[in-house]
């Protein structure tokens, strides 16, 4: 079956990861691990909950380390050995190197002209890593735009969420403004009533070019480095998530206590105590437990304390180290996962950058080309030999979902004529101007030059059923009810809220469409005709 119609799409989430070497504890805990749970996730019906998009931001590095790029390419395969070893699935998510996908330093450059210099300038990090980095000269344009390019990183794939910590949240709201003032520029426009007697232009929310993401809040606890502080490379503090198990032994035999028990025989508190909070992360109930009593009884030593830590961790960290060792003999294998990842996100970026490209006036045909392409079309839609999605070849091989998805958003933005407008009412469900609601469904052709859906037996208005045939070739079918309409609610009236498997198949130049215990009907008339949804 072409497409599962008895769950949600996936809801795409996007992030990404600085290349600065191999990751510590606080990347596992505040990030990493919340990605492979939502990689992981699923539905009741077992189908993924999200689209998934993990990137290695090496253009990023550049923006503080572009003096000294010696060990770039070994910090990347670093993060890259630490997301796989970590759980993260190419097979699952899409895992890939941002400088790979030249679509995210053109969108950053043409959000560049039109995003002002103070917003910039008020993003709180801006004069905090000044701050904190006085050794380096971070006076350059890298530096300042940083938050646009990493706006771009995830208006490039239209996400609808970027998954951060709650102490993240201001970090995506840029995003969101930029996307915002983008729109008001470029999206394409409605008429609105303001009174009984005027109208007037809004940006058309049904048809954005680059919808504002959403936050998704994720657990992000604040690990304690082994001096107290937060766990940061740059305050030296750090516990790899690859550290051998005497390493972190050894790591942690010297973590700070928080000035506490001194001497030993008085009691202490883990509530305000750097190793308690690790207890808190890594031990099981019943160590976290006994090291609590301990500490406050002042039965045990903070030795002891700090040993049960070290060995809850390594107990936590050894399927992920046992699995970056075996990574470790094949780089080979793992630069191939991330150039195949950044072929798949490169074709998804494509989508919006035709998008944003069209928008802005930069695309190779004229808009006033594009509308004469539409009205022929409409014109002679009998003739006509399909919409040539070549170069979308990209999809054919996509997981169901994802491939449906990506056609559905590609017949949406650069198929359906420019004066219809259709709201999305629920997943592949829209309603026209008139409240015609339309089923738009998609299949790619098998080997027996057959179609194949499904559907819930619900009242649609319209079908639209776009069939991609092996020639890379999309044939859009808008049926009306009337066509379909005694079949289709026959098998409603029998089989109540079952699901329906119907078929298109093609003969020659016929295209017909299969329902249930139904004479085949001929729909090839209903090729491009798209004025029921005026």
């Amino acid at each position: 079956m072409s497409e599962e119609t008895r769950h949600p799409a996936p809801r795409r989430v996007l992030s990404g990861m600085r290349p600065t070497g191999k990751l510590h504890l606080g990347n596992y805990m505040g990030a990493l691990k919340n990605w492979v749970e939502l990689q992981n996730a699923t539905n009741e019906d077992g189908a993924p909950k999200y689209e998934c998009y993990f990137f290695i931001a090496d253009y990023h590095a550049l923006t503080t380390d572009y003096a000294d790029t010696s060990r770039l390419q070994e910090s990347t395969l670093d993060v890259a050995l630490d997301f796989l070893a970590a759980g993260l699935d190419p097979d699952k998510s899409t895992l890939f190197v941002q400088s790979d996908v030249p679509q995210h330093a053109e969108l950053h450059l043409l959000l560049s002209m039109i995003t002002p210099l103070s917003w910039l300038e008020r993003v709180p990090t801006y004069k905090d890593q000044q701050e904190q980095l006085k050794q380096k000269d971070l006076n350059t344009y890298g530096f300042l735009g940083y938050p646009l390019l990493q706006s771009a990183d995830i208006l490039v794939y239209q996400p609808d969420f970027v998954p951060v910590g709650q102490d993240q949240v201001a970090h995506v709201e840029i995003t969101r403004e930029i996307a915002r003032r983008f729109n008001q520029f470029y999206s394409p426009k409605r008429l609105v009533s303001t009174d009984p007697t005027s109208l007037a232009e809004e940006t058309d929310p049904t048809k954005l070019i680059l919808p504002e993401p959403e936050v998704l809040l994720t657990p992000s606890p604040k690990l304690p480095g082994i001096d107290g502080r937060k766990m940061s490379k740059s305050y030296g503090n750090t516990i790899l998530m690859s550290d051998h198990p005497a390493i972190v032994s050894e790591k942690m035999s010297g973590m700070s206590n928080g000035g506490q028990r001194n001497p030993q025989s008085e009691p202490g508190n883990p509530d305000i105590c750097p190793v308690g909070e690790m207890h808190i992360l890594f031990s099981a109930p019943q160590v976290r437990s006994f090291t609590r009593k301990g500490c406050m009884d002042a039965a045990i030593p903070c030795s002891q304390c700090k040993w049960m830590a070290a060995e809850s961790i390594n107990l936590q960290m050894h399927d992920v180290r046992v699995n970056r060792e075996q990574l470790e003999r094949s780089p080979d294998r793992v630069w191939e996962v991330l150039e195949d990842g950044s072929k798949r996100s490169s074709a998804r970026a494509e989508q919006t950058m035709k998008e944003v490209r069209q928008a802005v006036g930069l695309s190779r045909r004229p808009l006033a080309d594009i509308s004469r392409l539409k009205r022929a079309y409409n014109a002679s839609e009998a003739n006509h030999e399909g919409h040539d999605l070549s170069a979308e070849a990209a999809f054919w091989d996509q997981e169901p979902a994802l491939r449906a998805k990506n056609v559905r958003e590609y017949w949406l933005s650069n198929i359906v004529p420019s004066e219809i407008r259709l709201k999305q009412d629920s997943d592949r469900v829209f309603v026209t101007r008139k409240n015609k609601r339309v089923y738009v469904t998609t299949s790619r052709e098998n080997l027996d030059s057959r179609w194949g859906f499904e559907s819930k037996t619900k009242s649609y208005e319209m079908l639209a059923l776009l069939c991609w045939d092996k020639e890379f070739r999309l044939h859009d079918f808008i049926v009306p009810l009337i066509a379909y309409q005694i079949p289709w609610f026959a098998y409603k009236k029998t089989h109540k809220n079952e699901v329906m498997i119907f078929w298109v198949t093609r003969t020659d130049s016929r295209f017909l469409l299969e329902l249930p215990e139904a004479s085949p009907i001929d729909i090839t008339e209903y090729r491009g005709q798209y004025k029921p949804m005026s």
